[in-house]
């Protein structure tokens, strides 16, 4: 998925020749998203987490291909289709936190969430090295060397197929019988709570996922062609969103123990503040050590914002319904990730990267009053 921020806007603009609809490839993978959250959250509540994991490998294996085709051809139809079906792809791959938030009780959920998004971080390594390879075989072969980033991605989906292959039993089955493997005072479940405060404090939770992703994405989209502006190469934009994804990822462990310890709100909080001050880097920054520092930031806040919300949610929600409880909350996440860039676009084109800076520290802060006016779970 590394490769939508770094190339997804230069291929827009490739393909139709102006930034206006930069942001359109990000917007695409959350229209994907969207469309079929809920569906893979009631397909893996009924038939297992597995499911959609492999049916989320073999649509993300298929859309690289068709994007870099696309690509190679300039066939901008295709490049869309592509990017919808990669979309549809790494949506349902997302499963993955399900699967997490089933194997782990209430008193070490963060952690286990924690350690799915660490996994995370091979994918922020192998992908600069993706675009370097694809670099060079593009001087050698006389290729667009875009293009063959994306048809070289299939290559790092396949080991997947071989991990979900080995997880046993279903995710699903240990989390209706977690008593089985942890002790009984480890078992405090959220979803026993009255309903109107676990309602609120689910609803809390997804409009802060739904925040710091749509402001996430929409930051960098944009951040690829700013630094392109600054005349920086390929390769640093590459490692630019490297350190992004890093940011996004390294971290995920201590602060999912910290919201273990600390509680869900807290955390979320932070991750709000730290993605604001990032997206005002990136806006004001005049440097790329500037900018690339400001990507970190947002992808550090992004971590403690939305790995916390999912844990909320999956607290408060009983393994039967947690499926389609994830679904909701990747539905409104991949709406803002669809809306958000789109918008970006055209403030970038219209107002500059300043306006997007002060855009996207507001986006993320106006989730803080909800957040204060409740009550730790």
């Amino acid at each position: 998925m590394q490769l939508v921020p770094t190339l997804g806007a230069l291929q827009v603009v490739m393909l139709l020749g102006n930034s206006t609809f930069a942001g359109l490839t990000t917007s695409l993978m959350g229209l994907a998203r969207v469309l079929t959250a809920h569906a893979v959250g009631q397909l893996s509540d009924r038939w297992g987490r597995k499911v959609g994991l492999y049916l989320g490998l073999w649509l993300a294996l298929a859309g690289s291909l068709l994007v870099g085709l696309a690509t190679l051809w300039a066939a901008f139809a295709l490049f869309v289709l592509g990017v919808l079906v990669f979309g549809a792809g790494v949506g349902a791959v997302q499963q993955m936190r399900v699967a997490a938030a089933d194997m782990y009780p209430q008193s070490r959920r963060g952690e286990g969430l924690s350690l799915v998004a660490m996994g995370s971080l091979l994918g922020a390594g192998l992908a600069p090295l993706v675009v370097a390879l694809a670099e060079e075989l593009g001087k050698r072969l006389s290729l667009n060397e875009i293009a063959l980033a994306w048809l070289l991605l299939p290559l790092l989906w396949l080991p997947g197929f071989g991990l979900v292959w080995g997880i046993r039993p279903d995710p699903r089955q240990i989390a209706l019988a977690l008593e089985r493997y942890y002790p009984p005072e480890a078992l405090k479940d959220g979803a026993s709570l009255p309903e109107p405060r676990r309602a609120g404090s689910s609803w809390a939770a997804i409009l802060t996922a739904a925040a710091a992703q749509g402001q996430m994405v929409m930051m960098m989209a944009m951040t690829a062609l700013a630094l392109k502006a600054m005349e920086c190469s390929l390769s640093q934009i590459s490692l630019s969103v490297a350190l992004h994804v890093m940011g996004m990822f390294a971290f995920s462990w201590p602060i999912g123990r910290l919201s273990d310890r600390l509680g869900r709100q807290p955390v979320m909080a932070a991750g709000l503040g730290t993605a604001a001050l990032g997206a005002l880097l990136v806006g004001l920054g005049t440097s790329y050590g500037e900018v690339t520092l400001g990507t970190f930031l947002v992808g550090l806040g992004w971590s403690g914002a939305f790995l916390a919300a999912n844990a909320l949610l999956a607290d408060l929600t009983p393994p039967g319904g947690r499926g389609q409880a994830v679904g909701v909350l990747e539905f409104w996440s991949s709406l803002a990730g669809v809306l958000l860039p789109l918008l970006g676009g055209v403030l970038l084109e219209g107002l500059g990267m300043r306006a997007l800076g002060y855009f996207g520290a507001l986006l993320v802060l106006l989730p803080l009053l909800l957040l204060f006016r409740k009550a730790e779970v």
